[in-house]
């Protein structure tokens, strides 16, 4: 089977170390900042995860703890991924291009080239 491995076992172990290290709550926020939709989207599904186990009489302290275990699993997978496209963006245009894209500030402004006016456009 034919496959792209664009995320390496390298990617996928420093990712669990940073969520151990920083904890849950650190990464989350860096999600947060970096991709607000993404980090809405999960946040809202872990909620909902958690009051399903709940709905189906589970106990609350084994409902959070599955919940806290779902939400490490996705952390470690986005920031997996992230770390990938990051070393891949290294490898094609440098980098320092690389490292600006990756700094919280610049995350949105990144993603979002289409609100800039083209260069030949007349000012306002």
């Amino acid at each position: 089977m034919a496959t792209d491995q664009i995320v390496t076992a390298q990617d996928v172990l420093r990712s669990v170390l940073q969520v151990r290290r920083e904890g849950n709550q650190a990464v989350l926020q860096l999600l947060e900042q970096q991709e607000p939709d993404l980090a809405e989207y999960l946040l809202e599904e872990l909620t909902e995860l958690q009051r399903q186990i709940l709905d189906l009489a589970g106990k609350p302290a084994k409902a959070r703890r599955l919940a806290r275990q779902t939400e490490t699993i996705a952390l470690v997978l986005i920031f997996s991924l992230r770390q990938a496209q990051l070393r891949l963006w290294e490898n094609q245009i440098g980098t320092a291009l690389a490292e600006r894209l990756d700094q919280p500030e610049n995350s949105a402004r990144a993603t979002t080239p289409e609100t800039d006016p083209p260069p030949d456009a007349p000012s306002q």
